[in-house]
């Protein structure tokens, strides 16, 4: 007898793959997670004629258990995660690994926000032989912060509007990180620095402090 081949496989091999992916984690919630498997389960119809060629493991916290959100009625099995803010849960990457290494998955599609820019899990994923579906840590490293988001796009020759960093390019390091000098460089650490800026761009103007609180400047008095 002839054994059947792996449409999977054979797919994989033909756009140089070298995993082929049957059981997904994903790692978030709401309308991330259950777009994320519709199209999902839509292009494996699409592409093998079998919607459940993927096998779905989903997250769930009380809270998406007592709400039955849709997303957990997608999955085909899903895993009770603490409660509470996402650090005990979808932003967790110790969580995620565990849950992923523990039911044996292929992959693990994180979505936006909670964990998704964190540049620690795909590190970890790969650790264990696991895929990360979303950009590598030295991609996520770039452009994870603001600043040397604004760096990298210049660098690439992007259009940027004028800020206390605009002109600086660089070349990323062997981590894919902005070296330090040039991200120093893009900042301003005190009051005469940021008004020579201010004046330099023209008002108005917004200033970012590192902690999140944007401050809006009208004018030079």
């Amino acid at each position: 007898a002839v054994a059947a081949s792996d449409p999977g496989a054979e797919h994989g091999k033909k756009h140089g793959g070298n995993k082929v992916i049957k059981k997904v984690l994903i790692a978030n919630n709401g309308m991330a997670a259950t777009k994320s498997m519709l199209s999902m389960r839509q292009w494996a119809y699409m592409e093998f004629g079998d919607e459940k060629a993927i096998e779905f493991v989903a997250m769930a916290t009380p809270e998406d258990l007592k709400a039955n959100a849709e997303f957990i009625k997608l999955a085909d099995s899903f895993v009770e995660v603490p409660a509470g803010k996402n650090s005990n849960n979808y932003a967790n990457v110790d969580v995620i690994v565990d849950i992923a290494k523990s039911k044996g998955v292929d992959a693990v599609w994180p979505g936006w926000g909670h964990a998704s820019e964190n540049p620690r899990l795909p590190d970890t994923l790969a650790e264990n032989g696991i895929k990360f579906i979303g950009p590598n840590s030295k991609v996520m490293a770039a452009l994870g912060d603001k600043i040397a988001a604004n760096i990298l796009a210049q660098t690439a020759g992007v259009a940027s509007i004028p800020w206390s960093g605009d002109g600086l390019t660089a070349k990323l390091d062997e981590t894919g990180a902005i070296p330090k000098e040039t991200f120093d460089a893009a900042m301003v650490t005190t009051a005469e620095e940021a008004i020579a800026s201010a004046n330099r761009i023209g008002y108005p103007v917004m200033l970012k402090v590192r902690n999140e609180l944007f401050i809006f400047l009208l004018g030079s008095s």
